[in-house]
Formats: C-alpha cells, structure tokens, sequence
C-alpha cells in the first residue's frame, strides 16, 4: 500500500475551525481576565474576533477553507472581505469601538510584555466582547 503525503497549503484552514477557535478564545479570554492575566486576555479577546471574522469570510464566500490571502490580522480588511463594513458603518456605537480596536489591533497589543492596568484590560475586553456578539449576530 502507497502512503499519501498530505500537504496542508496556506489559507488551508476550514471556516468552522475558526468559528470553534473564536468562541474557545473568547471564553479563555475571560477566565483570564477574573484570574488578573490582563495581556493574556486582552490577546485572546482580540484573536477571537479575528477568528469570528476569518469564519465569516469563509460564509460569505461560500468556502469550505479561508483563502490564503486573509491569513492576516488585519482587522479592517478581514471586516471588509466578511461584507460587513456596510452593516458596521450604520451602527455607531460598535463602528467607534471596531475602529478603535482595529486601530490598536497590531504586534503592539497582540504581543504585550507588560501587564495593562485592570480597567484598561476591562475596558478593551468589554469592547472586544461587543464587536464579537456583533459579527455574531450579522452572521447568523
């Protein structure tokens, strides 16, 4: 018998893992901010969304696996690519906390060394957890 070599390509990921890695990442996410692992948290928080966006892309298109070119972190074009920035702009309060958080959404925040305070790290996990409620319930 002739064992098959399976390759994985970039942009090989299904849809649903993502979908399943987002609400496990936001779920982390609050465990470690009640154990005061603020940059753990705010990390985690933020990665979910970025899941939940990358599963939304998948949707939209119709795709069993997210194309290699939205292997990225970027928020904004993610949110576009998903097809709701239209949705986003008609809605004030989660557009401004979107923006900000797809504004501080880069190595700076994703890989902090230093612990934020607690209210900055309960505010960003508070707005990170309504952008993410949001994407949830356009795609639904």
């Amino acid at each position: 018998m002739v064992a098959h070599k399976r390759t994985i390509q970039p942009g090989g990921t299904r849809g649903t893992v993502f979908k399943a890695a987002a609400r496990a990442r936001l779920e982390d996410a609050g465990v470690l901010l009640r154990e005061k692992r603020y940059a753990g948290a705010i990390y985690l928080a933020g990665y979910a969304v970025e899941c939940l966006l990358k599963w939304a892309i998948t949707r939209r298109q119709q795709r069993l696996h997210l194309p290699a070119e939205f292997e990225i972190h970027s928020l904004d074009t993610l949110l576009l690519e998903a097809g709701l920035a239209e949705a986003l702009h008609r809605e004030t309060a989660v557009r401004d906390t979107f923006a900000a958080l797809a504004d501080s959404w880069g190595p700076e925040l994703r890989y902090l060394a230093r612990a934020p305070e607690p209210r900055e790290a309960d505010k960003l996990y508070g707005d990170t957890s309504r952008v993410y409620v949001w994407i949830t319930e356009q795609t639904i």
